[in-house]
This record gives C-alpha cells, sequence and structure tokens, in this order.
C-alpha cells in the first residue's frame, strides 16, 4: 500500500496530548492523522473509516483505551495500536500481547520517538520518501566538518525491540494489509446510517461528540443517576457515563435502540400518529427511562430514591441540549 494512504487515528481525552502528537506527526508527515477526544467517537469513526495505525491513552471518560483496542482489532485484527501509558502497572506485558499491542508509549510524548515508531510500524519495509527534516539533517551530514544528528540516526534503524517477538507478526500482518480508500481531509464527521422508515440519518463532528459528551456528563453527575447512555438509532454507542464499572453498554444501547423500534412498531399497529419521544421502566432497585432525540437514543437509569418526575424533567432538558449540539447551535 502506498505510504502516502496511510492513516493514522490519535485517541487522548487530554487537548494537550492530541496537539503534541498531531504536531509531532504532521510536520513533513506522508501520512493522513485525526484526533478525537473519546473511545467511542473512535469506534465510530474507524468502523466507517479504516485505519493503519491507532494511538490511544488507557484512562478515558466512557470507554477505555484497551477496551477501544479489542473492539477495533475485532473490526480488523491488522491495525497497528500504540497505547501511551503514564506507568507500568497500567499495561502489563501479559495484557498487552493478549490485546497484541504493538508499543508502549510513556508520557510525556516525545516527538522523535513518535515519528520513529511511526515510520516503522507504517512501513516495515522501510521504503517510506525521506522527511524534509530528515533530507536537511542529511544534507548537514554530508558537510565536511558535521556529523549527523542523534534523532535522523534513529529514523532510519529499525529498533531490536520492534523488529523481533510478537511485533515481527504484526509487522509482516501489516505488510499483507489491504489497503482501502484514503480520509478526506475534512475534520472528522461520523454518519450516523438510519435503520428505519423516516429516519434521515446525521453526521457529526468531533467537536460535537465532545459537546454531547460533557452534557451527559452533566447529567451523570446527579447523585440519583447511576448510568447514562448515548446511543445512534441503530444501538452505536456514541457516549457513556457510569458509576459501575461492570455494565456492558455495547449491549445496553443495541437493547435501546430494539426497544425504540418495538415500541415505534407497537404505536403504528395501534394507531398512534406520532410515536413517544418517552419510555420508563420503573423497577425496585433501579427505573431505566429512555428518550429519543430525532436519530439519537439516550438512555438513563437511576436510584429507587430518585423521583420519576424529577428524572422526566432532567432527561428531557439533556435531550434538548443534545439536539441543540446536533443542530450546531
Amino acid at each position: 500500500m502506498d505510504v502516502m494512504n496511510k492513516r493514522i487515528l490519535v485517541v487522548d481525552d487530554d487537548p494537550d496530548i492530541r496537539r503534541i502528537v498531531l504536531l509531532a506527526l504532521s510536520d513533513d508527515s506522508p501520512y493522513t492523522i485525526q484526533a478525537v477526544s473519546s473511545a467511542e467517537a473512535a469506534l465510530l469513526h474507524i468502523s466507517r473509516h479504516p485505519v493503519d495505525l491507532l494511538f490511544t491513552d488507557i484512562r478515558m471518560p466512557g470507554m477505555s483505551g484497551l477496551e477501544l483496542v479489542r473492539q477495533v482489532h475485532e473490526l480488523d485484527p491488522n491495525t497497528a495500536v500504540v497505547v501511551f501509558t503514564v506507568s507500568p502497572e497500567e499495561l502489563t506485558p501479559q495484557r498487552a500481547e493478549e490485546l497484541k499491542v504493538d508499543y508502549l508509549l510513556a508520557k510525556p510524548v516525545e516527538p522523535d520517538k513518535l515519528r520513529h515508531v511511526v515510520d516503522t510500524l507504517l512501513n516495515s519495509n522501510r521504503q517510506i520518501p525521506p522527511r524534509p527534516s530528515q533530507i536537511q539533517a542529511q544534507t548537514v551530514a554530508d558537510q565536511p566538518g558535521t556529523s549527523p544528528s542523534a534523532p535522523a540516526k534513529s529514523m532510519n534503524q529499525t529498533p531490536k525491540h520492534l523488529a523481533t517477538g510478537p511485533l515481527g507478526q504484526r509487522l509482516s500482518a501489516v505488510r499483507a494489509k489491504k489497503g482501502t480508500a484514503p480520509l478526506t481531509e475534512a475534520p472528522v464527521a461520523l454518519r450516523l446510517t438510519p435503520s428505519y422508515s423516516g429516519a434521515t440519518g446525521r453526521s457529526y463532528s468531533d467537536a460535537q461528540i465532545e459537546h454531547m459528551r460533557m452534557a451527559l456528563k452533566e447529567l451523570a453527575l446527579e447523585p440519583d443517576v447511576v448510568c447514562a447512555v448515548l446511543a445512534d438509532i441503530s444501538g452505536l454507542v456514541l457516549t457513556h457515563w457510569s458509576r459501575q464499572r461492570d455494565i456492558n453498554v455495547t449491549v445496553v444501547a443495541a437493547l435501546a435502540a430494539g426497544n425504540t423500534l418495538a415500541m415505534a412498531e407497537i404505536s403504528r399497529n395501534l394507531g398512534q400518529r406520532q410515536p413517544g419521544r418517552l419510555t420508563i421502566h420503573e423497577g425496585q432497585d433501579l427505573s431505566i427511562i429512555m428518550a429519543t432525540v430525532e436519530d439519537l437514543i439516550l438512555v438513563i437509569a437511576i436510584g429507587p430514591q430518585a423521583s420519576l418526575g424529577w428524572a422526566r424533567i432532567t432527561l428531557m432538558r439533556a435531550c434538548d441540549e443534545i439536539m441543540r449540539i446536533a443542530h450546531g447551535k
């Protein structure tokens, strides 16, 4: 595959990290680089626009980076992965091998190391056209009385830890990987495909997804809210917040989408002209409220002490905010 068509996605909730990585990799780079702020946005993006290399943080609000890696490899086992870590305890070698992580990069990120890892993973045959900065460094090195700089030299050598062991097998897979159409130069936009009659679908930018995430965070911070999930009508999770770690939000979103479509069909068969926006399931330990926001579904679970009236008002207020964001207002 042509090096110029290789695609990189950077996933980190820290805007400073995203900016550092983008600046380091965009400078005279032959690759196409995009960045998003959450694992949910990354998964939606990759499901529609496959990438060759994924950079991800581990700890992020909502879905973790490790869960993102697992799901990305379900979509394409050949996607190369680099994980940012703060300490070695965050990801053991055994776990990294299970997830087929190619490389661990410690924060703060060093630009030279970033570029070297990218060039090695995405061009295992080492036939990459030199960056302008490398050409300049080589020109200086060829002049009498000068010597090549260390960074330029490291850029042209494959480190032993990247050429042997499990990574060698991953690099072989990268060589054999078939290419897909390159990403456009436009900002990341997520196209949510409608799955029922009358739905139009919609595209959301990374900024919109981030604003929706923060709106959901405000809702989830209410003391009586146990979990909040925002998904599209097909069941794809955009973002979520939860006080419990063992909730499978992917399953919750898929079931919520199925329930929404089922209720719309029930309403149609009963002669209701306009399907309702709200569904309430009252339970002894939890109550679940679902609301539709055009092509989106918002689900919250509240504790037994919470007032359903309060929850309904709070949920509809969040729906109005999400709709405002969706329409770019």
